[in-house]
């Protein structure tokens, strides 16, 4: 029984080690989406913020509280500079939802969520 469930781990690690970037929004190999809660994030700017880790790196998936909000305009030459490090940033739903997604590759020392953070203290 133990060897059972041993193998049934490793096969299961060995199906989360192989997702691919692009992989997290195939609803067949991720259907869950971007569903990992983050613990710890900083009340002061976040309500709440989930992650999807990927070979390549992770996704998060992180909401801004209504105290800290502020627009972001990304078609202002001043917060393009602040925010166009962040790979693949989308703020589609940030106006709305006050999310904020983007990818942190695997080998990125600078533009982080706890960058991230800094930036909207």
């Amino acid at each position: 029984m133990f060897h059972f469930l041993a193998q049934t781990v490793v096969v299961v690690g060995l199906y989360f080690i192989v997702m691919k970037k692009e992989d997290v929004w195939n609803a067949e190999v991720n259907p869950d989406g971007i569903s990992s809660e983050i613990d710890g994030l900083t009340d002061l700017v976040w309500s709440r913020g989930y992650y999807c880790e990927t070979d390549d790196g992770i996704w998060y998936e992180v909401y801004v509280n209504d105290d800290i909000k502020y627009p972001i305009d990304l078609s202002d030459e001043e917060d393009m500079e602040v925010f166009e490090g962040f790979h693949d940033l989308n703020l589609d739903h940030y106006e709305t939802d006050n999310q904020i997604t983007f990818f942190e590759p695997n080998d990125e020392q600078e533009y982080t969520l706890d960058e991230l953070t800094d930036i909207l203290i």
